[in-house]
């Protein structure tokens, strides 16, 4: 089925589509006309008996559409479930980014636990810092994850702010 500038705007089945031809050279009306009166007189309950072919249909695509609207009415219930959920667990707060909006601040670190984060052997860290201190922060950025610079004091690792 399809508009007078070609638009489809649905499909009928060719046996049924002749019978609305007949109905609407009966009611001298267009096919859209037709299509909106025939769907009128359904859901008022007042479908007449000039369309005898549209009530064959009825059981089969009230049925179904029945159905359809059953699984959507169901899937809506379950996503308002879900929204209030959510907003139960936001606390009303409108909270658009999850993460925490300061920077974790890094603790200072002994050679096993900096040789852990930068993904080496404790020995290479004391390779390192046997090398320099400039030499230090400049390998200690490139390994760690985060790109941040690390010095020695005393027996700690210290992470340099940026």
């Amino acid at each position: 089925m399809a508009t007078k500038n070609i638009r489809i705007v649905g499909y009928l089945p060719p046996q049924y589509h002749s019978k609305l031809r007949e109905y609407m050279k009966e009611q001298s009306i267009t096919e859209s006309t037709a299509l909106v009166k025939i769907i009128k007189q359904f859901f008022d309950g007042t479908l007449s008996a000039n369309v005898p072919e549209v009530t064959s249909l009825q059981d089969d695509a009230v049925a179904s559409l029945e159905a359809d609207m059953a699984r959507i009415k169901h899937r809506l219930m379950v996503l308002e479930e879900e929204v209030a959920l959510i907003k139960q667990r936001r606390g009303g707060k409108s909270q658009t980014y999850p993460f925490p909006r300061s920077p974790v601040k890094l603790l200072p670190q002994t050679e096993e636990q900096l040789s852990t984060r930068l993904g080496v052997m404790p020995s290479e860290i004391q390779s390192a810092v046997e090398k320099g201190e400039d030499y230090f922060k400049d390998w200690s950025k490139r390994r760690d994850p985060a790109l941040r610079v690390w010095q020695k004091r005393g027996n700690l690792f210290h992470p340099l702010s940026d």
